[in-house]
């Protein structure tokens, strides 16, 4: 049910109480994450200790955050052009969400003024926790995509540091992906480095690029490769996202061979016309031909990069060609990240609804409406 409500997109009011339980990489529940920190248990003999939520402002802290795919009707909210905006729900009850609530995006122009008309949240009286408040959204909107990983390190690019209990229900797996990440990122750096150092001294060099921040001023491994400094914590967190995202996108080729064969297997039943009918195999041959567009883009620029990347630090290449990788991976990282996201978000969808290849049993006009859901869904992708 959750997949369901964060798909049905093109109705104007959507069910978010079925989101209740949700924590993707398009949706953040912050409901559920600030309960959790609030009531986890210290370990046997430990003092119990206060988790820091996400926000000073506690509104902000029992919200949930989406990334949605605007509509040309929403275009007119914002003053840039976007594509995939931040959307903040506040619900009138975060007990009850059936109730509904208000939502606004973080990215539109009247931005700051729905803080401090919902949220009495005032940039211009310069208080600290507002300022951190805003500085947390903001950061939130720059971040790809809503994973436990993916968010903890775009803040900490900004200095803002997540502690990391405030995950540790919902995001069991926040650690073990940290380290997997580490394993593949440590050894490229010590390449890239060519130093003769000492086992320590290698060990502090990497963490010392590993956990740049808009305010580092002094890495000799960014120095030497000429990365303006301004862009050194977006490179390293491109880098970083780049290496999740591919981890994450193993095995997605056999999910779409999965889709593909439902898709080819399964027929409505036989109360439409030819017409309706061949619409139907129609959509079915769009979802098919957009969905494997959309994996072989993603998955294929992913390897690609990295691969670039990868070749110019272990064939020894000159500063200019590995800086110039670095910078290509930061400009490209967000619509890399919401493409993998929005693959598995929709093949997963489907394959809820649609388990198995059916003959002759599924409801035409089900059929053709969620077809055309994800199709419009995925071709909004396609337009950037």
């Amino acid at each position: 049910m959750c997949a369901m409500a964060a798909f049905r997109e093109r109705k104007e009011v959507r069910s978010f109480h079925k989101l209740r339980r949700t924590n993707s990489g398009r949706v953040l529940n912050l409901i559920t994450l600030t309960d959790a920190a609030l009531q986890a248990t210290p370990p046997h003999g430990k003092s119990p200790v206060t988790i820091k939520p996400l926000f000073y402002n506690n509104t902000l802290n029992y919200t949930i955050l989406t990334k949605h795919n605007l509509r040309d009707n929403e275009r007119d909210l914002f003053a840039r052009s976007v594509h995939v905006a931040t959307k903040i729900f506040l619900p009138f009850d975060p007990r009850r969400l059936e109730i509904g609530g208000r939502s606004f995006f973080i990215e539109e122009y009247q931005f700051k003024d729905h803080l401090r008309e919902l949220l009495h949240l005032d940039l211009m009286t310069g208080d600290k926790e507002v300022l951190h408040d805003i500085k947390v959204l903001e950061a939130l909107s720059r971040s790809p995509t809503l994973d436990a990983f993916i968010v903890t390190e775009c803040l900490r690019a900004d200095g803002l540091r997540v502690e990391p209990a405030f995950f540790a229900e919902s995001y069991g797996l926040a650690t073990k992906t940290t380290a997997d990440v580490f394993d593949v990122f440590k050894p490229l750096v010590q390449k890239a480095l060519g130093k003769s150092a000492s086992p320590e001294e290698m060990s502090r060099f990497v963490d010392q690029v590993w956990n740049v921040t808009n305010a580092t001023t002094d890495n000799l491994f960014l120095e030497a490769l000429q990365i303006p400094r301004s862009e050194w914590a977006d490179v390293i967190f491109a880098w970083k996202a780049l290496i999740y995202y591919d981890l994450v996108s193993r095995g997605t080729h056999e999910r779409l061979e999965r889709v593909l064969k439902v898709l080819h297997g399964t027929k409505p039943k036989l109360r439409l016309s030819s017409a309706d009918l061949a619409h139907i195999e129609e959509l079915k041959r769009e979802l098919a031909r957009n969905l494997y567009k959309l994996h072989d883009g993603s998955t294929g620029y992913i390897q690609s990069a990295l691969q670039r990347l990868v070749s110019a630090i272990i064939g020894k290449s000159d500063a200019s060609e590995i800086s110039e990788s670095l910078r290509s991976m930061a400009r490209n990282i967000s619509s890399v990240g919401m493409n993998v996201v929005l693959f598995d978000q929709v093949t997963s969808y489907f394959l809820y609804l649609f388990p198995k290849p059916t003959m002759n049993h599924v409801d035409p006009e089900t059929f053709e409406s969620e077809l055309s859901n994800l199709c419009e869904i995925v071709a909004l992708r396609d337009e950037e």
